[in-house]
């Protein structure tokens, strides 16, 4: 079989661009949601569970119970996305896969980890600044590899703190790496 090269028309070409072009906001529109999604619900749970801690109360880990939540939407919506998509391009991919190693080694640190160990929350806040530094890159989002680089900050903060207080900075890591880039995510579609 011979193999035939099929010359494009300037018109064919501009749709394939046009094409990609729309794909790839539509991966930076999609992203905007699911970090505002994460980061209000870590940034609800770890100032819940710090005002419970404070008032003593035994089941002060509760608000937690947001994640497993926060899982069920984000594969809902993935899901609901991914039947839309026309056209995958390689940023959208590239952070799938980003992001489900990002969840592989959360699952093996929250499930593994030493029950009581004090470093939990600023090797969590390390791994969301390398998702985020990642994604930041790939979607050429400056805010978001800013975000990252502020996690990074805010973990070497909590590995200097103990105790509750480290809730706190893990609150303000999300509110600095997801909360404020997804809204700035959102501002950016928009125009």
């Amino acid at each position: 079989m011979k193999n035939e090269e099929k010359h494009l028309t300037q018109e064919e070409s501009l749709r394939i661009i046009h094409k990609m072009i729309s794909a790839a906001k539509n991966d930076v529109k999609s992203d905007a949601f699911i970090f505002l999604l994460w980061g209000w619900l870590v940034f609800v749970a770890s100032i819940s569970q710090f005002i419970l801690i404070n008032m003593n109360c035994e089941w002060n880990s509760i608000p937690w119970m947001l994640m497993p939540i926060g899982g069920v939407i984000t594969a809902i919506y993935a899901f609901r996305t991914s039947k839309k998509e026309k056209v995958k391009t390689h940023v959208s991919e590239f952070l799938k896969y980003t992001w489900i190693a990002f969840g592989a080694a959360m699952g093996v640190i929250m499930f593994f980890h030493e029950r009581g160990a004090s470093q939990i929350l600023p090797i969590i806040m390390t791994l969301y600044g390398i998702g985020l530094f990642i994604s930041g890159g790939a979607l050429k989002f400056t805010p978001l590899i800013l975000g990252g680089i502020f996690c990074w900050l805010c973990a070497i903060a909590a590995f200097k703190i103990e105790g509750i207080y480290q809730l706190l900075i893990i609150a303000t890591a999300v509110f600095g790496g997801y909360i404020v880039p997804g809204y700035l995510l959102q501002m950016n579609n928009k125009k």
